[in-house]
């Protein structure tokens, strides 16, 4: 069985076991990190989260894929969500923690139907996943700090598109 095989296995065991995974996923990470659930503010329905598990799935997929050992369309998406994710002001650590949260609850989700090849198919994928987000440029734990400032040109020169103090 192949990585990927075992992937789309676990999943479907996982969903058949515990039913759709997200409520699970959430609250872990907002147990382990209490301040990233302001984040999703705006998420009154849970479809954000579900559109940010579904693609994780799809990147979880790929990364698993034996022929893309290098990450392929998965590891291009992990890094640049990182990177997206940067600009957010979510550290790369809390963004790191999310692809073993995942995993561990789609563990405990299989329960007893978890094989050794499903196992090894995860840890395959976190290894590539942890190996995509350390070969990223400006890896840091830090939230980014903007001065807007620094950035943004005088307030008499900002025009219309810019609101003024």
């Amino acid at each position: 069985m192949s990585h990927r095989d075992a992937i789309e296995a676990s999943l479907a065991l996982a969903v058949e076991h515990a039913g759709d995974p997200q409520t699970a996923v959430y609250a872990r990470l907002f147990a382990r990190h209490p301040a990233m659930e302001a984040e999703f503010w705006r998420d009154g329905s849970g479809r954000i989260r579900g559109e940010m598990l579904a693609r994780t799935f799809e990147m979880v997929i790929d990364l698993a894929d034996d022929h893309a050992p290098e990450g392929g369309w998965g590891g291009a998406f992990l890094g640049t969500e990182a990177v997206t994710h940067a600009s957010y002001g979510i550290g790369r650590a809390i963004f790191a923690d999310f692809l073993p949260i995942v995993a561990a609850v789609i563990r405990e989700a299989c329960a007893g139907g978890f094989t050794p090849a499903m196992a090894a198919a995860w840890e395959t994928v976190l290894a590539r996943g942890a190996s995509v987000l350390a070969a990223l440029p400006g890896s840091s734990s830090a939230p980014r700090e903007i001065d807007p400032e620094a950035i943004l040109p005088p307030p008499a020169e900002r025009g219309l598109f810019f609101p003024l103090r």
